[in-house]
């Protein structure tokens, strides 16, 4: 079989990536705002008929994932494949590929990171050369570059204003935020199960109220309006403290907590704290 063609093919695409792309310098960032395609399970094809795929499977914290590649070749003339990844210039994982039929597959275990580089090393006719995959400049999943900023969840509470009529305490403005983590095991989405606003005194839960949660973006962000949600209030002596809490469970069982505000009973009202 005449190899050249495939070769010179390779190289015309190897020198086409690397003017592309800058993952060997420590000085790129991963700044690009195209569209996100969490755990992207689409095929990606090059001008020398190769195409490959990556997802991703998470841990069960989420200080990391393992990304998993599916390599097949334009033809049945490589020797081999090496799935390289790299951040800020330098190889994190360097991982030989094994033939699964007609394809070459690879995993590569990650700490959670921005800025990954995602390359193919392929050997052919005793020439190695080099395709990027998934870069910063050359994006195909935005997910996989930047881990870190992926798999982050987190919810925020601000409440601005209540009101106390001596039973009940009643937020009347105010907002909850909720990010959820974009890369998912098989690329199923993680949504709001249950979330709980808590109010706690003594280290004791003494009401709660269930909010619910709409998307803001239609993906992974979730909010609500903090307006009208009412809590019967136990009897409080002076200088007593409330607390508010929000809990957020996932559809993966994960809770999310965070903070929402104090108030101080003094001479009958609730006051909220500032600041």
């Amino acid at each position: 079989m005449n190899r050249k063609p495939l070769l010179t093919r390779i190289a015309l695409v190897t020198l086409l990536a690397l003017a592309l792309t800058g993952c060997g310098k420590k000085q790129e960032q991963a700044q690009s705002t195209q569209p996100t395609q969490a755990a992207s399970q689409a095929v990606v094809s090059n001008e020398a008929g190769m195409s490959w795929s990556m997802n991703a499977t998470t841990w069960s914290s989420p200080n990391g994932a393992t990304v998993n590649l599916t390599l097949t070749p334009g033809d049945d003339s490589y020797d081999g494949v090496t799935f390289v990844v790299r951040l800020e210039g330098e190889d994190v994982a360097s991982v030989p590929c094994e033939r699964d039929g007609s394809n070459y597959v690879a995993s590569a275990d990650l700490n959670a990171a921005d800025g990954y580089c995602y390359y193919a090393l392929i050997s052919a006719d005793g020439t190695t050369s080099e395709i990027a995959l998934n870069t910063p400049t050359k994006l195909t999943d935005e997910t996989l570059v930047n881990m870190a900023s992926a798999l982050d969840s987190y919810c925020n509470v601000l409440v601005e204003s209540s009101d106390f009529d001596g039973k009940n305490l009643t937020l009347t403005g105010g907002e909850v935020q909720v990010q959820l983590p974009r890369i998912t095991n098989d690329g199923q989405a993680i949504t709001p199960k249950e979330a709980l606003m808590i109010l706690t005194m003594d280290g004791e839960d003494v009401a709660q109220q269930a909010i619910t949660l709409t998307s803001t973006d239609g993906s992974n962000r979730y909010g609500c309006a903090l307006t009208d949600v009412s809590f019967p209030i136990p009897e409080m002596e002076e200088d007593h403290q409330l607390y508010l809490r929000l809990d957020v469970t996932l559809s993966n069982d994960q809770i999310l907590s965070a903070p929402g505000g104090t108030w101080y009973y003094s001479g009958g009202e609730l006051l909220l704290a500032v600041g």
